[in-house]
């Protein structure tokens, strides 16, 4: 007989944020705000920087979103995706900075 195994979901997105690509949420060398978080698509983010920065957005399981523009300042995003949790990694020379964004 087989027992079904069941993982409560903070586990598996605990794992995920875990995992080399995100490992660096914490020590972020990027300035930036995202707000309003959580949103439903549409929010600012307001990055303070000396040059503009391509970003790209993941689903948390893996999966690409889009790509976003960044310049120096105020931000307006417009993205039509589903509601989840994404995370948007920015890099910057060799270091990879990754922030969370919820969408509703």
């Amino acid at each position: 007989m087989f027992r079904s195994i069941k993982i409560p979901l903070f586990v598996l997105l605990s794992f995920a944020l875990s995992n080399e690509t995100f490992a660096q949420a914490n020590s972020s060398s990027i300035e930036l705000n995202i707000f309003p978080n959580p949103n439903r698509g549409t929010f600012y983010i307001t990055l303070v920087s000396e040059k503009s920065h391509y970003a790209k957005l993941y689903a948390m399981d893996g999966r690409f979103a889009s790509t976003l523009f960044l310049q120096n300042g105020l931000n307006f995003i417009s993205i039509d995706v589903k509601p989840g949790l994404y995370i948007l990694i920015i890099n910057e020379e060799s270091e990879e900075n990754s922030f969370k964004i919820e969408i509703k």
